[in-house]
């Protein structure tokens, strides 16, 4: 059963006068993992460690990726990647099977020289690895359903996840994770896989409605979604193109 967060979970925490947005943000995620950590009597979190953030905001991490939260969810349907007015363009004779499966008109891209400083210079990011290129169609922003999906048929490699992290995932367990929006700003959002017959996808939803708002994203815009490690901490960064 899903267990909320009160005040007394928060009894223990000293709080550091230079802590910034980020810092409360990232508490709050791994007070939520330790409190799951306890009551299934996981080991402990490594040690705190911290990086300095582009703007002066320190982030802590202090989690322990091979457990996510434990949560049941009753999976709902999901609407269909096409919304039904979406015409397939003429395909050229003689193309192959591989080039119709194709999903994205655009060629993937290096991740932009801004997003790359900022991940990797300024906030000891690594391990890079573009998860998903995807038009967005109207289901991705369509508040009711309130989630990004990322379809198994389109990811580029699912080697993004360790294999403890795959394993909470198969396990119905979402995860808490941390995402860069294409505004470069940070928050924390629910990583969950959903299985629906033969079809399989991982979502990124709970939080996911501001971020479409924020970000002005509409359906036909490109996005990418890639994924990279802070101190083995699974993150993710949402681009734009």
């Amino acid at each position: 059963m899903m267990e909320l967060l009160s005040r007394d979970d928060f009894k223990d925490t000293k709080i550091d006068p230079n802590w910034g947005p980020f810092d409360y943000l990232l508490h709050v995620v791994h007070v939520d993992q330790q409190k799951f950590q306890k009551s299934h009597n996981a080991p402990p979190p490594p040690e705190i460690l911290c990086k300095q953030y582009h703007t002066g905001f320190k982030l802590r991490f202090k989690f322990n990726n091979s457990v996510g939260l434990k949560r049941k969810r009753n999976l709902k349907a999901v609407e269909e990647e096409d919304d039904g007015d979406w015409v397939a363009p003429k395909l050229k004779p003689k193309r192959s099977k591989k080039q119709e499966k194709s999903v994205c008109p655009i060629p993937p891209s290096d991740l932009p020289p801004k997003f790359r400083q900022l991940i990797v210079e300024e906030m000891g990011g690594r391990d890079l690895v573009l998860v998903i290129q995807k038009t967005i169609f109207f289901s991705d922003i369509n508040p009711t359903a309130s989630r990004f999906s990322i379809p198994f048929s389109q990811v580029k490699t699912r080697d993004f996840l360790n294999e403890a992290e795959a394993k909470e995932l198969d396990d119905k367990n979402p995860m808490q994770v941390w995402l860069l929006d294409p505004s470069m700003k940070g928050t924390s959002i629910t990583l969950n896989k959903w299985v629906m017959g033969s079809s399989s996808l991982y979502v990124l939803t709970n939080t996911w409605n501001p971020i479409v708002k924020n970000n002005q994203l509409k359906k036909g815009d490109t996005v990418q979604l890639w994924s990279f490690r802070m101190n083995s901490l699974l993150c993710f960064a949402l681009l734009k193109l």
